[in-house]
C-alpha cells in the first residue's frame, strides 16, 4: 500500500489551530503583560489628523492598522487572540503561495517557520506588531498577484502595486518583488518568453529600487531606515538580527520548499521528524527569547497601574519580587495597605531605591517612581516624571497612560487649561474615551474635584509652597510633605521606611515622635525592631523601654543578639530564623 504523499485539508487545517492555540495560551497565560506594556506606549486616534500623520510616511499604513489593533492590548486575553490569528494566516498565506510554487506537501512543515521567526520577534519587549502586519500584507498582495491568469494584468498589476505597496507596509515590500521575480522567471521559462519576462522583471527590480531612494526625498528619514522599515522596532536605526530573520523568512521559505526534493522512504517518518524539529526548535528559541524576570516586572507595573493592591501583595507572598521596578510597586502596595510599617522587610528590599527610585532618562523606570509620587501627594514631581517617561519613547509616540495620569495632575493643581488639553485629546482615543468624557466634568468645578475620593484627598495633601525639590534628601522632602498635612499617614510611612533602608537610626529617631498624630492602633513590626535595637545598643537589657513594644519583638532581639555575638559565622542561621527582619536587613543587606 502506498502513502499518500499529500497532506489532507482538514490535518492542515487543525495544524495551524493548534499552532494558533499555542500562540495564544503563551501570550494570554506566560507573558500578558508584555502586552499591556505595549498598549501604554502609543496612543491611538480616530481622527483624520491622526491617519493623515500616519500614511505620510513608508509603512505608514501597516503602523496604523498596528496600532488599531495594539489599542486592544489593554485586555491580554483580546491581545492574545490579535497576534495568534495574524500569525496563523500568514502561515496560511505562506502555505499558499508555496502550493502555487508547485511545493511538495512533504514539506508543509516549513510554512511554520516565519510565524515562529515572528513569534520570536515579538518576544522583545521592544518589538511592534506593525512587522507583522506588513508581512501579512505583502503576502496577500503577492498572492493577488500570483491568483491573476492574464498577462497584462499581471503586469499592470504589479508596476502599480510596488509603490503602492512600499508606502503601505515599508521595508518588506521586497517579499514581494522577489516573489515577482522567482515567479516571471519560472512562467517565462514555460511559457519560452524568457526575454520578455526578463524585461519585466528589470523594470520591476528598478522601479523597487526607486522607491526608497525616491521617498529619501520626500520624508525626513534615512535612506538605511527607508530600506528596513521605520515602525517595526521602537528603537530608530535599531534592527536586532531576529529581526531581519523574521523579515527573510517569508522571502525565502517557499522557495527552499519549492526545491526541496520528497524522501520516498519513510516519508511519513521523515514528516514526522520534521515538525518535532520544528517544535524542538520553537521551544527552545521561544524560551530563550523570553525574559520571564521583565514579565514579572512588568505585571507589577501593571497592577500598580490598575490600583489593584492587594493582588500585588499576594504575588510577592508567593514569590518575593527583586527587581527594583517590581520591589518599588510592591513597596507601594502595602503602603497603599497600610502595611508598610509591619511587612516591608518580609520582602527583599534593595534599600531606598525600592522605595523612591531616582530619576532615570528612559521611558520605564520613571513611571512606577511617578505612581509613588502621586499618591504620596507629590504632584508636581509624579508631572515631572510622567512626562519625561513619555518625552523618552524612542519611536516618539505618545503615551495613553501618561496622557491620563497628566490630566490627572493638572486637575488636581488646578491648570484647566492644561489638563483639558489632555483630555480633548483622549477623547478621540477609544479605550480612554469614557474616562476622558467623566473627567471633563470636572474642569473649573473646584467643588466636584474637592468632593471626588481620589483628587480631593490628593489635593488637600499636596505640596502648597514653592521650594527647591531634591531627590537627593528625599527624607526632608517626605517630612515636609508630612508636616504640610499630618493626617497623610503615607508620607510618615514613606518617611521612615526611608531612613530605615536608608539605615540612618539617627534620623529614624528623630522622626519617629512625629508619628503622635497618626491614629495607630499599634506600632508597626519594623519600628518596634528598630527602637527594640536602638534601645539595645545603650543599655544591659529591656528593663524600662519607653515604648509599647511586643514580648515577640524582645525576645526576638534577645535572641537575635545571643547569635549573632556568640556564633563564629551567625548569618546562615539568622538568615533562616530572622531574615524578614530589620536586624537582619540593617547587619547584612549591603
Amino acid at each position: 500500500m502506498k502513502w499518500n504523499y499529500n497532506i489532507d485539508c482538514k490535518i492542515k487545517f487543525v495544524l495551524s489551530l493548534l499552532f494558533g492555540g499555542l500562540v495564544f495560551l503563551y501570550w494570554y497565560r506566560y507573558y500578558p503583560h508584555h502586552l499591556h506594556y505595549q498598549e501604554q506606549l502609543q496612543l491611538f486616534l480616530f481622527t483624520v489628523d491622526y491617519l493623515e500623520m500616519k500614511i505620510a510616511h513608508p509603512g505608514g499604513v501597516a503602523e496604523y492598522i498596528a496600532e488599531f489593533l495594539t489599542q486592544f492590548f489593554v485586555y491580554a486575553w483580546v491581545g492574545a487572540i490579535v497576534i495568534a490569528v495574524t500569525l496563523v494566516i500568514i502561515q496560511l498565506l505562506m502555505n499558499g503561495f508555496a502550493k502555487k510554487l508547485n511545493a511538495l506537501d512533504f514539506w508543509y512543515p516549513l510554512s511554520f517557520l516565519p510565524s515562529v521567526c515572528l513569534w520570536i520577534f515579538l518576544c522583545d519587549q521592544n518589538a511592534l506588531l506593525a512587522l507583522p502586519v506588513s508581512i501579512l500584507l505583502t503576502l496577500s498582495v503577492l498572492l493577488i498577484w500570483v491568483r491573476l491568469t492574464r498577462t497584462w494584468v499581471r503586469i499592470a498589476y504589479a508596476i502599480f502595486i510596488i509603490p503602492v505597496l512600499y508606502w503601505m507596509v515599508g521595508g518588506v515590500y521586497f517579499i514581494f518583488v522577489l516573489g515577482l521575480v522567482g515567479c516571471s522567471f519560472i512562467r517565462g521559462r514555460q511559457t519560452m518568453k524568457s526575454f520578455y519576462s526578463f524585461l519585466f522583471v528589470c523594470v520591476c527590480i528598478l522601479l523597487a529600487i526607486l522607491c526608497p531612494l525616491l521617498a529619501k526625498d520626500l520624508v525626513q528619514y534615512s535612506l538605511l531606515r527607508l530600506i528596513f522599515g521605520i515602525d517595526y522596532y521602537r528603537y530608530p536605526m535599531v534592527f536586532p538580527s531576529i529581526m531581519l530573520l523574521a523579515m527573510a523568512a517569508p522571502a525565502i521559505v517557499p522557495w527552499i520548499q519549492k526545491s526541496l526534493p520528497m524522501i520516498r522512504k519513510h516519508a511519513l517518518l521523515w514528516i514526522s521528524f520534521e515538525f518535532l524539529i520544528l517544535l524542538l526548535g520553537a521551544f527552545y528559541a521561544i524560551r530563550k527569547s523570553s525574559n520571564p524576570e521583565l514579565e514579572e516586572a512588568l505585571k507589577y507595573d501593571y497592577l500598580t497601574r490598575m490600583g489593584r493592591w492587594e493582588q500585588i501583595i499576594q504575588s510577592a507572598e508567593k514569590a518575593a519580587p527583586e527587581s527594583p521596578l517590581a520591589v518599588t510597586c510592591l513597596n507601594l502596595a502595602l503602603a497603599r495597605t497600610g502595611q508598610l510599617g509591619d511587612r516591608m522587610f518580609h520582602f527583599y528590599q534593595n534599600g531606598t531605591e525600592g522605595l523612591i527610585p531616582r530619576f532615570n532618562r528612559d521611558f520605564t523606570t520613571p513611571l512606577p517612581a511617578s505612581e509613588v509620587f502621586y499618591y504620596l501627594g507629590m504632584i508636581n514631581a509624579s508631572q515631572h516624571y510622567t512626562f519625561e517617561a513619555m518625552e523618552a519613547i524612542p519611536d516618539h509616540k505618545k503615551s495613553g497612560r501618561a496622557y491620563v495620569r497628566l490630566a490627572e495632575t493638572n486637575l488636581i493643581n488646578g491648570q484647566y487649561e492644561v489638563a483639558a488639553k489632555y483630555l480633548k485629546t483622549l477623547r478621540y482615543a477609544p479605550f480612554y474615551r469614557r474616562w476622558a468624557i467623566n473627567a471633563m466634568s470636572y474642569l473649573y468645578n473646584e467643588e466636584k474635584i474637592e468632593r471626588h475620593p481620589e483628587w480631593g484627598w490628593l489635593r488637600k495633601i499636596r505640596y502648597t509652597e514653592d521650594f527647591l525639590f531634591s531627590e537627593t534628601e528625599m527624607d526632608a522632602m517626605l517630612g515636609l510633605l508630612f508636616q504640610h498635612n499630618m493626617r497623610n499617614r503615607m508620607a510618615f510611612d514613606y518617611l521612615l521606611a526611608y531612613v530605615l533602608q536608608k539605615k540612618d537610626l539617627k534620623h529614624f529617631m528623630e522622626y519617629y515622635p512625629l508619628g503622635e498624630k497618626i491614629a495607630y492602633d499599634h506600632i508597626p513590626l519594623s519600628y518596634q525592631e528598630a527602637l527594640a535595637f536602638v534601645w539595645i545598643q545603650k543599655y544591659p537589657d529591656f528593663q524600662g523601654i519607653p515604648w509599647p513594644i511586643s514580648e515577640s519583638v524582645l525576645k526576638g532581639m534577645t535572641d537575635f543578639i545571643h547569635i549573632y555575638s556568640t556564633l563564629e559565622n551567625p548569618e546562615p542561621i539568622l538568615r533562616s530564623r530572622y531574615g524578614k527582619t530589620y536586624w537582619y536587613y540593617l547587619l547584612y543587606r549591603k
